[in-house]
């Protein structure tokens, strides 16, 4: 072994040593509070991460965990009290808040503050959440949701009630979903399973991938510069109308003569006899597949 390459490894265990850890300091708020049929809960997050679950109680309850990391414990602990939250139960709605308050003398932020959310609501509790850099994750809800966030994730699992989401630079993952769903995403990864009810979905400079139950009853899609897959088990169960600008339509072999091309435009539309789902889709400068176990291929890739 060169002597170069053995003071290098014989070093790097101290290396390692001489890294400070990381000191973390976390404050933890518990309340529950009384609901009435109806109410709206409204959450105002920053930073935060959301779990939020529907339950069969007439309560709200609310975990909130307030989070500053830093290598020296003494900032942590000053800079974690820069956390405000807000939990009150008046004027006919519940409000939940967080921000962050840095005080004019304090100078530059030095921790790295988060906030946890674990909330637990009525199953058809209406509910309006906006959030900024933090992931959510709803599960078991059944009433009205309007969600607005940027800059994290969110996954829904088992919801049936009217949703509406709005989404910047912020993924989404759906499963089980039986809703009225509209989703507004930009700059977005977007993946629904097992997608039933009636969805409309607007995508920009995004990814789109889609697997519709046979609950569902009508998906509309309009795309632009979004990669769109619509995946199914059965094209029996659902009529489609496709249309593409500069883009190319992609669906499965036995399919393609169905599609049309005519200058830089494409369309596909495949009507099944009986009635229907139907799914239409607009798309321009992103391409769109149909597919299910088979292969699909344009209609530049058609057998003579």
């Amino acid at each position: 072994m060169k002597p170069v390459l053995l003071s290098f490894l014989l070093w790097l265990p101290l290396l390692g040593r001489s890294q400070t850890p990381i000191q973390v300091v976390t404050k933890v708020i518990e309340k529950t509070l009384p609901y009435a049929d109806g109410q709206l809960i409204q959450l105002n997050a920053q930073k935060a991460d959301v779990i939020l679950k529907g339950w069969n109680q007439a309560t709200v309850s609310v975990k909130l965990r307030l989070i500053a990391k830093h290598p020296d414990r003494a900032v942590a602990e000053r800079e974690v009290t820069y956390h405000q939250y807000v939990f009150q139960n008046e004027n006919g709605h519940i409000a939940l808040a967080n921000r962050f308050v840095i005080p004019q003398r304090a100078g530059k932020l030095q921790s790295q503050l988060k906030a946890v959310y674990e909330i637990n609501v009525p199953t058809k509790a209406p509910i309006a959440l906006t959030n900024a850099f933090g992931d959510m994750h709803l599960t078991d809800l059944a009433g009205d949701v309007n969600l607005t966030f940027e800059f994290g994730k969110l996954s829904m699992e088992s919801l049936s009630g009217k949703v509406s989401v709005t989404s910047s630079y912020g993924d989404i993952d759906g499963r089980n979903l039986h809703t009225t769903l509209t989703v507004k995403a930009e700059k977005a990864d977007v993946v629904l399973r097992d997608l039933g009810g009636t969805v409309t979905i607007q995508s920009r400079y995004g990814t789109l991938n889609t697997l519709p139950a046979t609950s569902l009853n009508e998906l509309i899609i309009d795309a632009t510069r979004t990669d769109v897959a619509v995946s199914l088990k059965r094209l029996l169960d659902f009529r489609f109308d496709v249309a593409a600008t500069s883009a190319e339509i992609y669906v499965p072999e036995e399919l393609s003569d169905l599609i049309s091309k005519r200058g830089n435009k494409q369309s596909f539309r495949y009507l099944p006899n009986g009635r229907k789902s139907e799914i239409r889709i607009q798309n321009s400068y992103g391409k769109t597949s149909i597919q299910n176990d088979k292969s699909v291929i344009t209609t530049n890739q058609k057998r003579p």
